[in-house]
């Protein structure tokens, strides 16, 4: 799932994959060819989160940053 928070929406990259099962909200940014596996949450709500090119963020992984 992707999804905006307070009127920050992902940007995911035409050639990125993000799994239907897994939850991309906020201020997040996701590189060409990166991946997004199953269960993963990348959460930018308070702060953003930049995942570079070529990079998986596996199954059942969770990245958050607080303020």
């Amino acid at each position: 799932m992707i999804r905006g928070f307070q009127g920050k929406v992902p940007k995911v990259a035409e050639t990125a994959f993000v799994s239907e099962a897994a939850y991309v909200v906020g201020e997040v940014e996701v590189g060409e060819f990166s991946g997004i596996w199953p269960g993963a949450v990348v959460r930018g709500d308070f702060a953003r989160i930049v995942i570079g090119k070529y990079t998986n963020i596996e199954d059942n992984c969770v990245i958050h940053c607080a303020s």
